[in-house]
């Protein structure tokens, strides 16, 4: 039985790549497995699901699926928590996660596969990993079926741009949401390291896992290196996290921090959970809202009913603390409070 714990990952996956750093940062032994044609039987006879992560631990047990990974290793490995001290603070933190899993993703995915340029390019990187390995001793071959590979991929993926919510309708709001998200994070970074201070939370690793992936793509390295100097040092830190000193307390984060809730949380992202909630809750097929003064449209797929079981989570736990009488003057002031009351 391995002493270490293996993560069947790819560097394309925002959720893999944010469990690898949290590895990382906690100095948790491990081992990275890139998911591919070489490793895929292996991956099979692990995987409930097939989606990445997957943590095998050293007792044999198989985790997938991102935040409750990170919850439940927490709980073993103490040292360097990621929560800070104030439970207010921690459940902003664990909000902002949940946006990065379940809203920045989509900025991510829509720059990915919307644009010629990126689709090229990631579809190139996506078929590497699906050649076979005896294929890497004829050249020739190689190099075709690299083509082969990102050709399939390619096309499927430009097809399935539906599936997190990207159209001609909603791309506008999508593409604004992720400048905007963007500029404001440079701005809250200019005099920390992390999101909450000198160390890193779990809304560090969730938004970094989005953020840096759109950083590897085209379009997202344009946007980000053109003039969010701060952005780009913390995706650079987030690969080797460190703990640089404490969290600080809400009262000195929350001039720069409270405009990321505000415009991104509880004026974009909340009226979309909440609006897919009821789509689901009804029996929808299609999601209908005007979001941020314009029309966002698209089809309820099974992605967006995950959407909804993972907001249930959230609200579960915020149903847990015991006394919410300062997290709530927060969230009000915020505009978040009315949708996890509802």
């Amino acid at each position: 039985m391995s002493e270490q714990y293996l993560i069947y990952g790819a560097e394309l996956s925002p959720y893999s790549v944010k469990v690898r750093s949290y590895f990382r940062y906690k100095e948790i032994p491990h081992k990275w497995i890139v998911r591919n044609a070489t490793t895929q039987k292996d991956f099979d006879k692990l995987a409930k699901i097939q989606v990445v992560p997957l943590v095998l631990t050293p007792e044999g047990e198989v985790l997938q699926d991102s935040t409750p990974v990170i919850q439940k290793l927490e709980q073993v490995f103490t040292q360097k928590s990621i929560t800070p001290k104030e439970p207010d603070t921690a459940f902003v933190s664990r909000l902002i996660e949940e946006y990065a899993d379940e809203w920045a993703v989509k900025q991510m995915f829509h720059y990915r596969w919307r644009y010629s340029d990126d689709q090229n390019y990631a579809s190139q990187r996506f078929g590497e990993l699906f050649v076979p390995g005896w294929a890497n001793k004829v050249p020739l071959l190689n190099t075709t079926l690299k083509k082969v590979f990102a050709s399939i991929f390619k096309k499927r993926m430009k097809s399935r741009l539906w599936v997190i919510g990207s159209n001609k309708i909603t791309e506008g709001a999508i593409e604004e949401s992720f400048s905007n998200l963007i500029s404001l994070l440079n701005k809250h970074l200019e005099t920390r390291k992390y999101i909450f201070g000198q160390r890193p939370a779990l809304a560090d690793f969730a938004l970094w896992g989005q953020v840096y992936n759109a950083w590897t793509d085209v379009t997202g390295k344009k946007i980000i290196e053109a003039g969010f100097p701060n952005v780009k040092r913390w995706i650079d830190r987030m690969l080797e996290p460190k703990k640089e000193g404490d969290f600080e307390q809400w009262a000195s984060l929350e001039d720069t921090l409270m405009p990321i809730l505000v415009s991104e949380v509880a004026q974009t992202f909340l009226p979309w959970v909440a609006a897919n909630n009821n789509a689901i809750k009804n029996g929808d097929d299609h999601l209908s809202i005007t979001l941020n003064n314009k029309p966002f449209e698209h089809k309820v797929t099974s992605v967006q009913k995950y959407h909804a079981k993972s907001f249930s989570a959230l609200l579960a736990e915020y149903s847990d603390i015991p006394d919410k009488n300062r997290l709530n003057e927060t969230l009000k002031k915020a505009g978040i409070l009315s949708f996890l009351e509802e």
